[in-house]
């Protein structure tokens, strides 16, 4: 086959190409495709480094002279005083380097060739200097190669790889209507899952190629103003972990998502971190946005391709390094054990400055031990210079014990310093840094790892308990911090640790070392080249991939099970459930009996996941559980206005509220100058700040907060004893306790939507702080349930929803109808013909069954026709298909008569309802919104009392009938204002939010 390398780096064979380990990657994986027969062509840009390459390779200028344009759409945001538009005048040409039986396409232009020195613009540069758009030109000029050159000479598709979807994601969608290419993504660090791209400037590029693509899927709406999710969202912009943008820009990876055909991944874990981030930080908020939907839906796409080792390496014997030559030539002494670390200059991701930190501190307390510690910073082949001035007088500070290099080194240089290495240190933090190919070379040589117990990485056994046959090594938390002193302190004991183990447990440490030899020798570059390209064939041959119902079943994504798999795998979905504390999952497995309540309450609790305590309690009946959870956290407000918390969970380790602020940064962490060449944007934040609760006793933190919480509510980051950090929200003001009611069940139109079809607000947070107080919330609506997706959307909506007039029960979160129940046509057509005979001529509509549920009516139904109305003057048109539910329109008579008349007629054989001024529905018998609320509210575990109801239209007056609570909103039909239990504002005066605030307790009232 023919596979096409789109990669902004591929230095693996020469550094002056390299700035970190996408090179790598890169050029093996093209070395192992071409020594098996596959025609390998390598599209990279020359970086202005061609005349430096011809030195030492032979370079054969192409054939190829493309004169064309690459427009640029500003933000304005971003690059106030600059035109809308730039349009750069480029003259690309191509030259290509054979190796290893590998064409490496060299393209070179005026912007491909700038910054020679470090390959990749600074963040800094975005919004002052245009040479941040390089990545960007790189995609379309190696779009038009691939397009007019490559694919110009050959017949049969090929596979067109990109590594890293920030510089390849707009080839998935430029080639999904090119039977000739198939696309595959490569990511190979864990950015960001928020990163996005300008919409404009996507869509002025897709339309220069002629290409039109769905980027509305690709669309994050904005969490609802100071909402939890807004307020975590401002929160992890001050992290790593996430970026903030404006409503204009789209999330790159559901592009690539939607568009290509296999999304790759590096390592077992990143596959799993990326697709759940469990227990991070992020976890909660990415399960709000599309992209965590569409991981689930294109779960057959994702591929575990790995990566590896060179073979160059791994023929090497480290036994032949002379360890005590090398390590004098560096200055040091050679009877100590050597700590080693080597990787680009990253000092927040890659945990440096935690790691200069804590040999400062070990060496300074008379630890016996020497470190050669390499930060490269150069690129290009040019000088290296000093990165971080605080790191280079740590190791001034500390001579004949610190070996520290700026430079990037060769492999010769690289294999005699990790054959010298006892111990191999590598802190990568929030998981955006595997370390995949750094550790497992020093393991490979013996060093045994201190690293982090990320997912990324865990196949390499260094988190394994040391008493684990497998065991390689020293396991450090996770962190998500810049600067964290957590993980200092952990670095720092595990360095004392391993030094004691070193001198005091040789045939432990000898034992570790074997191990890590061992894991590391099966990480090649074989193995991975083997897994990709079968799943190439399957790609060119139109073989679907599929995903293994096992991790599913590890993920937690029961819902995306097939039947056979509940029955094939009981005993694993049993037991993954059980560790979630997943009823519903466990309960579909496994008796429900007591001690399995208990065993699922516990496993939710410790995992500080409250809402399925909240969920076991009361399918339990267990009061003392629900009083448990709602007694996790007490507030005082003070005559001062100061608000005095107190917070218990015995598993935390911290506890941390979100408050206003802008934080501060250490002096000494890195100059601005320092923090551009790192390559590393600087979070700004964005005005929250977690503020830290002092422990006063076990699992009890206390704390003062001068003023209210953001969003007027308690967010709360738990770290917990076993690594896992989660959010916890909690109502300020309301007293210790069960909610008032479980079940909030609002009709949408005229009730909880105003009169523009949105939510206010107000009435967000008021849902939010039901939600937080334990209701869950139930969306009970006339409409079918595919035209409420849009609403239901913006309200964040993700549980279930009672939609058809209580017909239909959808699952918003699974994007799922579970129950839909249809009208029999020829008895809508005898309900036609008796009211016609009563009151003369009908209009009418029907909605025909799922999945399409389409609207079809006759010409003159309703005031108006409607954009997405199907409109036919043939009657038996209306009855071609199944349908859920029959309209009745009259010109003259009013509708309160023709439901009424309906009723009398017919009312034994159909229900009828009227919801919409001017409509009248005709539906199965039995059908109605307190039924479908009924079997809704058996799954949620609750009952009619334990429920509040709004609603506006005659239609409601089952469910509020049925509700432990009805409330007719003010603008309600005055049938049902007759029958409700509390007359509450109208619509558009957020009456549903004034009654829950009540209720509640939320911000208005309490603060």
């Amino acid at each position: 086959m023919h596979i096409i390398h789109f990669a902004f780096e591929c230095g693996g064979f020469d550094n002056r190409l390299m700035r970190g380990g996408l090179s790598p990657l890169v050029w093996n994986l093209s070395r192992e495709y071409a020594a098996r027969g596959h025609r390998v062509s390598l599209v990279t840009p020359a970086h202005g480094l061609l005349d430096t390459l011809r030195h030492d390779h032979p370079i054969e200028e192409l054939p190829y002279v493309h004169e064309h344009q690459v427009p640029l759409v500003l933000d304005p945001k971003v690059w106030p005083g600059r035109p809308a538009e730039v349009t750069l005048e480029l003259t690309t040409r191509a030259h290509r380097l054979r190796r290893d039986g590998v064409d490496v396409y060299l393209l070179s232009d005026a912007y491909l060739d700038l910054l020679p020195d470090r390959l990749y613009p600074p963040p800094g540069t975005e919004g002052r200097d245009l040479a941040f758009f390089k990545p960007l030109v790189f995609q379309v000029v190696g779009a038009h190669f691939i397009q007019r050159y490559l694919r110009g000479e050959e017949e049969g598709a090929a596979v067109v790889h990109g590594f890293e979807p920030y510089y390849h994601y707009l080839l998935p969608p430029l080639f999904a209507g090119d039977p000739s290419l198939r696309t595959v993504s490569t990511v190979a660090a864990n950015a960001p899952v928020t990163q996005k791209a300008y919409r404009p400037q996507v869509e002025r590029l897709l339309g220069m190629f002629g290409v039109s693509a769905d980027l509305d899927a690709a669309e994050e709406p904005l969490p609802a103003e100071d909402g939890p999710e807004a307020t975590m969202a401002r929160v992890l912009a001050g992290t790593r972990m996430h970026v903030e943008y404006g409503p204009d820009h789209i999330a790159f990876l559901p592009l690539v998502l939607a568009h290509a055909d296999l999304v790759d991944f590096v390592s077992p874990g990143q596959r799993d971190y990326y697709s759940t981030f469990r227990d991070t930080p992020f976890e909660q908020l990415f399960h709000t946005l599309p992209v965590s939907r569409m991981l689930r839906e294109q779960a057959h796409k994702l591929l575990m391709g790995g990566c590896g080792i060179s073979d160059s390496w791994l023929a090497r014997d480290p036994g032949a390094v002379d360890r005590t030559a090398v390590l004098r030539s560096l200055g040091l002494d050679p009877a100590l054990p050597v700590f080693y670390h080597a990787a680009r200059y990253a000092v927040h991701h890659k945990g440096q400055v935690e790691l200069v930190r804590a040999v400062d501190e070990v060496l300074a307390n008379g630890t016996e031990a020497v470190f050669v510690l390499r930060f490269a910073t150069s690129g290009g082949g040019q000088a290296a210079p000093v990165g971080n001035a605080y790191f280079q007088a740590v190791a001034d500070r500390h001579p004949g014990r610190i070996h520290l290099d700026w430079r990037l080194a060769d492999e010769d240089t690289l294999f005699e310093e990790a054959a010298c290495a006892d111990f191999c240190v590598f802190p990568s933090k929030f998981e955006l840094d595997g370390f995949l190919i750094a550790q497992a070379e020093a393991m490979a040589c013996g060093a045994v790892p201190i690293a982090t117990a990320q997912s990324v990485t865990a196949h390499f056994g260094h988190a394994l308990p040391a008493d684990d046959p497998r065991a390689t090594g020293f396991a450090l938390p996770g962190s998500f911090r810049d600067d964290d002193p957590d993980l200092t302190r952990a670095l720092a004991d595990r360095i004392r640790q391993a030094a004691a183990l070193r001198r005091a447990a040789p045939d432990e440490y000898a034992r570790l070392s074997a191990n890590s030899r061992a894991a590391a020798r099966e990480f090649t570059w074989a193995r991975s080249a083997d897994r990709r390209l079968a799943a190439f064939t399957d790609v060119l041959h139109g073989r679907p991939g599929t995903f293994p119902a096992e991790d599913a079943i590890r993920y937690g994504w029961f819902d995306a099970l097939p039947p056979a798999a509940w029955v094939r795998h009981r005993e694993s979905v049993a037991r993954s459930a059980a560790a979630l504390g997943d009823t519903a999952a466990y309960g579909r497995c496994a008796p429900l009996d007591d001690a399995a309540y208990e065993r699922l309450f516990e496993a939710a609790y410790a995992r500080a996941d409250f809402a399925r305590c909240a969920e076991t309690a009361r399918a339990a009946g267990r009061e003392d559980w629900a009083a448990r959870v709602h007694g996790r956290c007490r507030t005082r407000q003070d005559a001062a206005g100061r608000l005095h918390v107190e917070y218990r969970h015995p598993g935390a380790r911290h506890v941390e509220v979100a408050v206003p602020g802008t934080g501060g940064r250490p002096t000494d962490l890195e100059s601005p100058a320092e923090a551009v060449a790192s390559d590393e944007a600087v979070p700004t934040g964005s005005g929250v700040v977690l503020a830290p609760l002092a422990p006063t006793g076990e699992g009890v933190f206390q704390g003062v907060l001068e003023g209210p919480p953001v969003g007027h509510r308690l967010l709360v980051m738990l770290t917990l004893a076993s690594g896992r950090v989660t959010w916890d929200t909690v109502p300020v003001g309301v007293t210790a306790g069960p909610p008032p009611f479980r079940l909030v069940a609002t009709d949408l139109d005229g009730t909880l939507l105003q009169g523009d079809q949105t939510v206010s607000e107000r009435t967000l947070r008021a849902l939010a702080a039901a939600a937080a107080a334990g209701a869950h919330h139930l969306v009970v609506t006339g409409r079918p349930a595919a035209a409420c997706k849009q609403y239901l959307a913006a309200l964040g909506y993700r549980g279930l929803a009672v939609c058809g007039q209580g017909a239909q029960l959808y699952d918003a979160g699974a994007d799922r109808l579970l129950t839909s129940a249809s009208l029999d046509t020829d008895l809508a057509r005898r309900v036609v013909a008796r009211v016609e005979a009563a009151l003369g001529p009908l209009e009418l509509g029907v909605v025909t069954a799922p999945p399409e549920s389409r609207f079809k009516v006759t010409p003159r139904f309703g005031e108006r026709v409607r954009h997405g109305w199907d409109v036919t003057t043939d009657r038996r048109l209306l009855w071609t298909d199944p349908i859920d539910k029959l309209v009745l329109h009259h010109t003259s008579v009013p509708e309160d008569e023709v439901e009424a008349t309906a009723r009398e007629l017919c009312g034994d054989e159909v229900t009828v309802v009227h919801s919409v001024q001017g409509m009248v529905e005709v539906l199965p018998a039995g059908t109605t919104k307190a039924a479908g609320v009924e079997r809704a509210a058996r799954l949620l575990g609750c009952d009619a009392a334990e429920t509040i109801a709004f609603g506006d239209m005659p239609n409601d007056i089952p469910l509020l009938a049925w509700a432990g609570h009805g409330v007719a909103v003010g603008n309600a039909h005055p049938a049902l204002r007759a029958m409700a239990d509390e007359i509450a504002p109208g619509n558009e005066e957020d009456g549903v939010a004034v009654v829950l605030e009540r209720l509640f307790g939320t911000a208005e009232r309490a603060l």
